[in-house]
């Protein structure tokens, strides 16, 4: 059985692609082995849903927690016969393609794949899955669909389902990482505890806005995805460590040179000093 999570921030539920997309996709196909979404909701106000699905349930926070902890909350909530957890962001496009084909693959996979993630594309882009053994994915070949892989790729949280099994196994999800590079270290702690991650055939359409972080993204919020990303290169996947200061002085020149004085004076900062050096 599955409990689906979708994490809403600044977007009420009916603005929500994902919210919109699963209504239509429950009310025209059951899919019985779905037994209840909820929307977390981080906003500051509260929007009740009406109109939706029986299953639909909403939940308010107070303040913005970030992924890791409302996608904790849906596991402490779940219903006894619970078996995979989807997780799922507020701009994801779902098709009945994806959906049936996650539910069967979720009956026939062997108990060492302990997740199962789409292709995922933002336009013409592949944004998941992406090798995590370099850093730039996005330029080397790409991972393709329909397999199984015990090493080296990277998926988004949007889209995919973790067994419950193996999340109480692993204490949940690290908030360490409460919204940024939560899906680096969930691939790589599933790569690290020796399981596999089968990538579906399926290919669904979301959103990444850090694509254009420089024309989309306050400083601050630079900041955040700055730290995120340092811990997890220093604390985990510490073989790129090296590699990442490297790329770190190379992002701040070509911040200074293109005129992002504020960006690149955050990129060399964390290259001297590591932010808060990783506490």
């Amino acid at each position: 059985m599955f409990e689906l999570i979708v994490v809403l921030y600044n977007m009420t539920y009916s603005d929500s692609p994902t919210i919109n997309s699963l209504n239509k996709l429950l009310t025209s196909d059951f899919f019985p082995e779905i037994q209840k979404v909820l929307i977390f909701d981080n906003s500051d106000q509260v929007a009740q849903p009406s109109g939706l699905e029986a299953r639909f349930v909403y939940q308010h926070s107070q303040e913005n927690v970030g992924l890791a902890k409302a996608y904790n909350y849906a596991i402490k909530q779940r219903g006894q016969k619970t078996e995979w957890l989807l997780t799922l962001d507020q701009d994801t496009q779902l098709t009945n393609a994806y959906l049936k084909e996650m539910l069967l693959k979720a009956r026939t996979l062997p108990e060492k794949v302990v997740a199962i993630a789409p292709v995922i594309m933002d336009q013409q882009q592949q944004i998941s899955p992406v090798r995590s053994d370099t850093l730039r994915p996005l330029h080397k070949e790409l991972p393709q669909g329909d397999q199984v892989f015990s090493s080296d790729i990277m998926v988004i949280n949007s889209g995919t389902a973790i067994r419950i099994d193996f999340l109480l196994q692993i204490n949940g999800y690290n908030e360490e990482f409460s919204l940024d590079y939560l899906d680096h270290w969930l691939s790589w702690k599933i790569f690290a505890e020796q399981r596999q991650l089968y990538n579906l055939k399926t290919i669904l359409q979301h959103e990444l806005s850090v694509l254009h972080y420089e024309e989309q993204m306050k400083v601050s919020r630079y900041q955040s995805i700055l730290q995120a990303e340092y811990n997890y290169y220093l604390k985990y996947a510490s073989n790129l460590f090296s590699t990442y200061r490297k790329q770190l002085f190379l992002r701040s020149c070509k911040q200074f040179l293109t005129g992002k004085i504020n960006y690149g004076r955050l990129t060399f900062n964390f290259l001297i000093t590591g932010g808060n050096n990783g506490n």
